[in-house]
């Protein structure tokens, strides 16, 4: 994929900007310091969903790479749709997995910090750096699954086409 295309796909769709509207709403509403106690029950709940949500991501993946045969494939890369959607549900599957795992380093290390009763906290831009980055592994889990309902309407057309292409003519 040419690198416009790459940018493009980053920063000019609408979960980019959902995101950057999460945070900025967040940090409207967040004090300077969160409690531990906060930050740990934000991290278990995203735990939870972001564990789900990249199980049945990266299994719809799965089935929508391999549901296609040859010809369909063929059909889809003449104008290249095919290579885009396997690119965006890579880069989506890369962003769940990249947010559950800085879920789980940043819950073992408030689980850690949050036993001691010194006073710790959480700093605001932590939090809100996380929350773009759940948000917006979760928001482009939406956007490839409205890429995987194109691509079951582009496979819906193209039986369509071949079934009657390969209709006998009523001439014959």
């Amino acid at each position: 994929m040419r690198l416009f295309t790459i940018l493009k796909s980053f920063f000019l769709t609408w979960d980019i900007y959902a995101s950057l509207f999460v945070v900025v709403i967040l940090a409207f509403l967040l004090r300077d310091e969160i409690s531990l106690g906060l930050v740990k029950e934000i991290l278990s709940v995203s735990i939870s969903v972001l564990a789900i949500v990249f199980s049945v991501f990266f299994a719809a993946m799965a089935i929508l790479i391999t549901a296609g045969d040859n010809e369909f494939v063929r059909f889809l890369e003449e104008d290249g749709s095919f290579t885009q959607i396997t690119w965006v549900f890579r880069v989506t599957l890369l962003l769940l997995f990249l947010a559950l795992f800085i879920s789980i380093i940043l819950f073992v290390i408030v689980v850690m910090f949050s036993g001691e009763d010194d006073g710790y906290t959480f700093p605001k831009w932590g939090l809100l750096l996380y929350s773009f980055l759940a948000s917006y592994a979760l928001l482009s889990a939406i956007n490839s699954s409205l890429d995987a309902i194109k691509y079951a309407e582009l496979r819906a057309r193209f039986l369509y086409i071949t079934k009657n292409n390969n209709k006998p003519s009523e001439d014959e």
